[in-house]
């Protein structure tokens, strides 16, 4: 949070009841320098207010911390031993077919001639 730092603002975290009345009581947290960091480490919603009368202006904030999503595999990861095999197969069929290229290129240019 970042305010002036004049004794007039400050920010209390509060639960959703402090959140709705605007009241300090039972504060969970308190800053007041004016660049003020929170880190937020469980999923949850947490509630921040300005502890000096101006929550009743509009001076609080409501934050809703969500878990990260579970991580998806890459597109096109193989995720079982199956699935290996088949990045592997297609490997393999792609290199063939690379070495008929390269071997019919090769002929050509050996034998002018030969359509290959």
């Amino acid at each position: 949070f970042r305010y002036p730092k004049t004794g007039q603002y400050n920010v209390f975290m509060v639960n959703q009841s402090g959140y709705d009345n605007c009241t300090t009581e039972g504060a969970l947290g308190n800053w007041s320098s004016g660049k003020d960091f929170v880190e937020l480490k469980e999923a949850k919603r947490y509630y921040f207010i300005c502890g000096n009368g101006m929550c009743f202006n509009g001076m609080k904030v409501s934050v809703k911390v969500e878990k990260l999503p579970a991580a998806s595999p890459p597109k096109g990861a193989a995720n079982s031993k199956s699935g290996a095999r088949s990045v592997i197969s297609r490997w393999q069929t792609g290199g063939w077919v690379w070495l008929a290229v390269a071997a019919s290129a090769a002929l050509a240019l050996a034998m002018p001639g030969l359509l290959v």
